[in-house]
């Protein structure tokens, strides 16, 4: 039983040459005895080789937790800057829809200062060139708004890639691991704990996909809704400087809101309205959406 088939022609040589010196029974004894010396080393061999594996994987699944937990850090750094920007432009946008808002999202502290200081903004226009300096600043909330975008889309085109890169590992990996099962250089218990520890770390990488997804979608919806609102305020600013607002809209405005400003700033009225409510909205969202990436990073961390 010890004799296997790639040892046999060499055994049976064996006989043929000790059968002239020695009896056969005591040559059969001889060949047994190396073959069986033989069959010992390849299993020893076979055992080393598999913890030899297995260290080596244990190695590189070490360098990959690292690789992780770097790149933990690095996203948190990226979605707190990108969230603390979204969060100024949308108080930005409040302040100037809602100067004397008695509920403001912006006033979370007593005293707290105005996003808008140093910026020389007139809250309370009475005239059309009393917008001016406003209209400014929405324009640059646009195109910030819009560079933001594209950032966030390359960004999401960048995180796509890398997990069709980590799915591709993946594979090969768990390939490589029943691969070395098959020709004995791995044992059973080993394989079963390569396959283990194969996707634990697979299942990591999910879950960042996951996050940074829905991290994505949170943030372009939000940044989308910014834009719409930025852009229709943009356009009743022009309208109302430029003379070129409906009269109609106006005169009815003028008899629900009363005197103080001019019909032209009277016009605006509904605008900021809605544009107000919005930027509450979207800043409880976002506050809501970074809670959130910060809960999960903790989990996948640990």
């Amino acid at each position: 039983a010890l004799l296997s088939e790639q040892r046999l022609p060499h055994v049976r040589e064996q006989m043929k040459t000790m059968s002239s010196c020695v009896s056969p029974l005591v040559a059969l004894l001889l060949c047994a005895s190396g073959a069986a010396a033989l069959s010992l080393g390849s299993i020893n061999g076979g055992r080393a080789g598999s913890t030899e594996a297995a260290n080596s994987g244990a190695g590189a699944r070490a360098a990959q937790w690292r690789a992780c937990t770097e790149a933990d850090a690095e996203e948190r750094r990226y979605w707190a800057v990108e969230w603390s920007d979204l969060e100024a432009d949308l108080k930005r946008l409040y302040e100037v829809a809602a100067p004397n808002a008695t509920a403001s999202p912006t006033a979370a502290k007593k005293h707290r200062k105005s996003p808008l200081a140093g910026l020389h903004l007139n809250l309370e226009p009475k005239t059309a060139a009393d917008l001016i300096p406003a209209l400014a600043m929405l324009k640059g909330l646009y195109e910030d708004g819009k560079e933001r975008i594209g950032h966030l889309n390359v960004r999401e085109k960048k995180y796509k890639e890398q997990f069709e890169k980590k799915t591709a590992e993946h594979e090969q990996s768990m390939a490589a691991i029943d691969a070395r099962f098959k020709n004995s250089t791995l044992s059973a218990d080993w394989r079963a704990n390569e396959t283990k520890e194969e996707n634990r770390l697979w299942s990591y990488w999910e879950r960042v996909r996951q996050r940074q997804h829905a991290q994505y979608h949170t943030s372009l919806k939000i940044q989308h809704g910014t834009l719409e609102k930025v852009k229709t305020m943009i356009d009743m600013y022009e309208k109302t400087i430029s003379g070129k607002a409906d009269k109609a809209t106006i005169s009815k405005e003028l008899r629900k809101v009363g005197g103080g400003a001019l019909p032209e700033i009277v016009f605006l009225q509904d605008t900021k309205t809605a544009t107000a409510r919005f930027c509450e909205d979207a800043l409880k969202e976002l506050r809501a959406a970074q809670k959130e990436g910060q809960d999960t990073l903790a989990v996948d961390i640990e």
